[in-house]
């Protein structure tokens, strides 16, 4: 009899997408059911506690303040399924979650309430969702007799091919113990976001935080440092290194003690900092980047259409440039469009650098913009999907990630209209400032003293210096796949099984994937590159993602795709006949593995 075996290594969001219309096609009606026990298994790999969240989404990562990203209805899984599943679960999200609710809706009577596709809900609710879907998928493929085996709480560290297929060998983070999945057909890489140590020269200083996750590590960090600060007569200061979606969350965190006060129609009027010890000033918030700007305020899409940065105009930069396109007639035809649409009033390089004396002063008029509609948004985040940056030559694409690729991400990315009132009230209480680090010196580093000195611009151009008890990096992650904080990557990469994505001597990061679009990554074989038999990836580890795509919604587009892939897979193996009492799943000690040594 034949058997097929699929293993997913990370089970958040994108895995969770994958497992979910993996089992759907396998499981879809005029497919023969329940399936023979031994044809099919899944096995789900995940280093944290629960499958389905992952780390973005996880109730230790994610506090009650930090929002998602994009409206509930672009978030599901499938179609509108999470506002669906919201309105499904309404009685036990209401007894066991109140506060889940009442941070998106403050004030409102939780019996009236009623989930709105146009809200941005807690990332620790999506992460209930996926939490749910993710067991909803596992139990459904069982009730088909496929064999499904979660290794929570353990970790991918290496993975080669062999001839009967592909093996991963996994570490159980709780005894160390490894072992090996062995005879694998299928195997998907969804391993996140990662911020790497290597060649940060201030990783191991006290008071420098790599990341804002989880948040229950930032507030006992700093406050070491807050009460020295205190104890020598100062105002503490922390410097927030990044003004993107992680740098908001990283503020809320830091503020997460004082509380927000709400107008009657549920808007943030002020926020009050919590009591100090002796009446001392609250800690004071310094939040930064190269631009010095926040993201726009999340509004609806306005109307507006590229007219002159079109498919056909495109095609007119290739057959001038061999095939390829050019980074400078692009941004030439986006600069049109923005001109177009706001009768010559904004162009590319207010993109580049708005017109706004401060990010106060942008806040507020995204918020007034944000109401009507967005249209510089609209036109740039439409832009950035027409997916130009794959076609860039070597050089524009290395001049885009120097310096565009930080506009184009700033402006497609917008935050929550409730972010930007709450950063408006921590900047109104004097919680709460803004600099703007520019691109010439390290904006970080360290005194002799041991403290922190972050080089900033003033207002009038000139260079100037600010100290901060600590820094917490919530920058862009890091695309060197050489640097990979995970065993497995590094392995991967080393065995050739994966290889970095490079073009004419340029290495963009990431992952290289078949450039046949089918989400197989490339490997090498002795010296010579194909795509592989077995490793799929989208997502976090494929350089082109973040130039290309909005995460929720292309997650899915890839996952139907992976699943469709990898069912055909599956296709003609023999049905069981017999008992069905036989597809009974067995418990994960009849898993056949390998044993190795640690």
């Amino acid at each position: 009899m034949g058997t097929v075996r699929y293993c997913v290594i990370g089970t958040g969001f994108a895995g969770t997408c994958a497992l979910w219309h993996l089992v759907r096609e396998l499981t879809a009606p005029g497919r023969r059911s329940p399936l023979s026990r031994p044809a099919v298994s899944i096995a789900t790999v995940e280093r944290g506690p629960v499958s389905g969240p992952g780390y973005p989404y996880a109730k230790d990562n994610a506090q009650l303040g930090h929002r998602c990203n994009n409206e509930a209805s672009t978030m599901g899984i499938h179609g509108n399924d999470f506002v669906d599943w919201l309105a499904e679960n309404k009685p036990r999200l209401v007894a066991d979650h109140p506060e889940l609710v009442l941070e998106t809706h403050p004030g409102i009577d939780l019996e009236q309430w009623r989930p709105e596709n146009g809200e941005f809900y807690p990332r620790a609710l999506f992460g209930l969702y996926l939490e749910h879907r993710f067991q909803d998928a596992v139990r459904t493929a069982r009730e088909h007799g496929i064999d499904v085996r979660q290794y929570t709480e353990h970790e991918a560290v290496d993975g080669w091919s062999a001839r009967d297929g592909f093996s991963v060998r996994l570490r159980d983070l709780a005894t160390g113990r490894e072992f090996d999945l062995d005879g694998l057909d299928r195997v998907l890489l969804n391993t996140g976001h990662w911020q790497s140590a290597q060649g940060d020269p201030l990783a191991e200083h006290p008071g420098y935080l790599a990341a804002p996750y989880p948040p229950g590590r930032i507030l006992p960090a700093v406050a070491d440092r807050v009460r020295s600060r205190r104890g020598a007569g100062g105002r503490p200061r922390v410097y927030v290194q990044g003004m993107g979606p992680s740098g908001i969350d990283a503020v809320m965190t830091l503020c997460d003690e004082g509380a927000f006060t709400y107008t009657a129609d549920g808007h943030v009027d002020s926020y009050r900092p919590a009591p100090t010890a002796g009446g001392t000033e609250p800690l004071h918030i310094v939040v930064g980047s190269r631009s010095g700007f926040f993201p726009p305020v999340r509004g609806p899409l306005t109307g507006h259409e590229l007219h002159h940065l079109t498919p056909d105009a495109l095609a007119g930069i290739r057959s001038e440039n061999r095939g390829r396109l050019r980074l400078e007639p692009v941004l030439d035809l986006l600069d049109k469009d923005l001109r177009r649409a706001t009768g010559g009033a904004l162009g590319w390089r207010d993109v580049e650098k708005p017109r706004f004396a401060s990010a106060r002063e942008k806040l507020e008029s995204d918020l007034h913009d944000a109401r009507h509609g967005n249209l510089v948004y609209t036109l740039v985040l439409k832009a950035r999907r027409m997916c130009f940056y794959r076609e860039l030559t070597s050089a524009d694409k290395a001049l885009y990630d120097r310096h565009f690729d930080t506009h184009f991400i700033r402006t497609a990315v917008p935050m929550p209209t409730a972010n930007a009132e709450k950063l408006l009230a921590l900047m109104d209480a004097g919680v709460l400032s803004t600099v703007r680090h520019g691109y010439a010196d390290p904006p970080v580093g360290v005194d002799e003293d041991g403290g922190f000195v972050i080089a900033y611009e003033t207002a009038d151009g000139e260079r100037s210096r600010l100290r901060a008890d600590c820094v917490v990096r919530a920058k862009a992650h890091d695309f060197g796949l050489e640097r990979h904080p995970s065993p497995l990557v590094r392995n991967l990469l080393r065995r050739g099984e994966i290889v970095r994505h490079e073009e004419a001597g340029y290495a963009t990061g990431g992952l290289a994937l078949d450039p046949h679009g089918d989400y197989r990554v490339t490997r090498r074989v002795g010296g010579i590159t194909g795509p592989s038999p077995h490793l799929s990836s989208y997502g976090s580890p494929v350089r082109f993602w973040q130039t290309e795509n909005n995460y929720a919604g292309a997650f899915v587009r890839a996952a139907e795709q992976v699943a469709a892939d990898w069912a055909e897979t599956a296709r003609g193996i023999p049905q069981q006949t017999g008992n069905p009492e036989s597809t009974a799943v067995p418990d994960d000690s009849e898993l056949i593995t390998t044993e190795t040594r640690s």
